[in-house]
């Protein structure tokens, strides 16, 4: 079991002119365990409003029987968890659906407030049906638990996701460097899904424009499927078939003018390649899904893939210079618009 996430500092945030703190107050964070770095940067924001953070381990049953119900727990993809990225029996898919049955119960009961933060609007690793993620989100909604998202076009108020450097980080990148120094016109990066579509992209995608494909493919026939595409339309493409360090990825967006982001449509809420894209000051291609959509209304540096019109003369008509894309990623996902947006969930719920 992981050791807990502990901070020893707190601050508060200002709302309508009074001071909120939550001083005193446990957060505790599910899951325990996951490479996902959104996890650790909300812990971080979270501390910075005044709690202590803890994970949901054994130690937060015991703690949360004493029945005092001052704690807030924080809920992130048990929906999700009841489809194991790997194969299990059905036994133990089971036992992993009423785990997560037991763990929202349990929450609701015993905890102050529950914060059900919904990524997804299906599970990326069900095969079929998806019986089970119905479930557990009408258990949500029946238990009047009220789930919030990372994006406002889907929840109101909405959280803000973190960027994957701190404020101070990007500010000095700003002004420090310039764009000659950029190996890669248009990359797509992180573990290769069919929920991410880019299959279907590949079809359209203009066979003269470079793609520098970063991350691995678990699924053979699926791969398979990428490789014949590639090789049939004679595309421009280098894929580097396997996970990448986080030096390595950050190396390679600093070196990026745009990253693709080509998730079919009603499968995600939010995407943490959007913000780690842009945390490195890159321009962001989408595809018309509903989070395309709004983020290429909202950012001038967020651009729709249409493929017709799809060309490097394209690319450069519509390219935005790195130092820009870095002083829009602070004014809109900074620090303070993180810590902000969790008072305001806080408050309301």
């Amino acid at each position: 079991m992981a050791s807990p996430f502990l901070f020893n500092f707190t601050c508060g945030n200002r709302k309508g002119g009074e001071e909120v703190q939550y001083k005193g107050k446990t957060a505790y964070v599910y899951p325990v365990d996951s490479q996902n770095r959104f996890l650790e940067l909300n812990k971080i924001a979270l501390s910075k409003i005044g709690f202590e953070v803890k994970p949901v381990n054994k130690s937060f049953y015991r703690n949360e029987c004493s029945g005092k119900r001052q704690s807030y727990v924080f809920l992130n993809w048990v929906e999700d968890f009841v489809y194991p990225p790997d194969k299990c029996s059905k036994l133990q898919q089971f036992f992993r659906f009423i785990k997560a049955i037991f763990l929202i119960i349990f929450s609701k009961l015993f905890a102050q407030k529950v914060i059900w933060v919904r990524h997804n609007l299906k599970p990326h690793n069900s095969l079929g049906s998806a019986k089970r993620y119905k479930a557990i989100v009408f258990l949500y909604k029946m238990l009047r638990i009220h789930e919030t998202s990372l994006e406002d076009y889907y929840s109101n108020p909405s959280l803000n996701h973190p960027l994957y450097l701190s404020d101070d980080e990007i500010a000095k990148k700003i002004n420090e460097r310039s764009n000659e120094d950029m190996k890669y016109e248009v990359v797509f990066f992180g573990a290769v899904k069919r929920y991410k579509n880019l299959h279907n992209l590949l079809r359209s995608w203009p066979a003269d424009v470079n793609i520098k494909i970063a991350g691995h493919c678990n699924d053979s026939e699926y791969k398979k499927e990428i490789v014949e595409i590639i090789e049939s339309r004679k595309l421009k493409v280098d894929w580097d078939d396997r996970f990448l360090t986080d030096t390595e990825l950050n190396q390679l967006l600093e070196h990026s003018k745009f990253v693709l982001l080509p998730h079919a449509d009603g499968t995600m809420i939010s995407s943490g390649t959007f913000y780690h894209a842009l945390s490195y000051g890159c321009n962001i291609l989408v595809t018309e899904s509903k989070f395309g959509l709004q983020k290429s209304l909202d950012h001038e540096f967020v651009h729709l893939y249409k493929p017709g019109e799809f060309s490097y003369s394209f690319l450069n008509s519509v390219f935005i210079a790195k130092n820009d894309v870095y002083k829009k990623a602070l004014e809109n996902f900074g620090e303070k618009r993180v810590t902000g947006a969790w008072t305001e969930i806080l408050e309301k719920y």
